[in-house]
């Protein structure tokens, strides 16, 4: 969605919360990726995304146009979210094929391309012993470093775009990534 239909749909839901749903089908899977990257878990990386979405639009009056696009704003309540979810340990452990197949289960309605992506997701953790690992020591890694390094390589946004996300300056996304990548590899050199 570009920025300019963004601005449009963002202006309209302050008004009409269904408008809101052209949003929410926009950025579901890219979010819920995001937090699954963070997570490792389904079902939390579902109810996590679900709640990002509805702090967003319960908060939309305070959301300020800042040139960047709204999904910088999701993914700092995402990240929000996730860092709380470490911090209680609210959720238990799902598979992804779990969730999946679960019926009736509250929360969004979720579109036939979003479930794609979450099979696609599961598909990756599953058949990839590397990537598992890599799962493995980012969680690890401190939440600020795990975040930098989840959205450049995982999710391959530029730095321009992470420092627009996350609110840091390039300087310190850079010393981030550094930082964090240096602390991957020492994980995996000490195995």
């Amino acid at each position: 969605m570009d920025l300019e239909r963004e601005k449009e749909v963002i202006e309209a839901s302050r008004t009409d919360p269904k408008a809101f749903g052209e949003i929410f089908e926009a950025y579901y899977p890219k979010l819920f990726r995001y937090v699954a990257y963070r997570t490792g878990n389904a079902d939390a990386a579902k109810d996590i995304t679900a709640e990002a979405f509805y702090k967003s639009l319960n908060k939309l009056h305070t959301f300020k146009w800042a040139g960047v696009p709204f999904y910088a704003w999701l993914v700092r309540i995402a990240s929000n979210e996730v860092n709380y979810y470490y911090r209680k340990k609210k959720y238990e452990p799902l598979l992804f094929e779990d969730a999946l197949n679960a019926t009736g289960t509250a929360g969004p309605a979720v579109s036939p391309d979003t479930l794609m992506e979450i099979a696609a997701v599961q598909e990756n953790m599953d058949n990839n012993d590397d990537f598992k690992d890599v799962l493995a020591a980012l969680k690890k890694l401190p939440a600020v470093y795990r975040e930098v390094i989840i959205l450049k390589f995982l999710e391959e946004y530029k730095i321009t775009e992470i420092c627009a996300i996350l609110g840091k300056k390039e300087g310190t996304v850079k010393s981030l990534l550094s930082r964090g990548t240096e602390m991957l590899k020492g994980a995996f050199n000490s195995r």
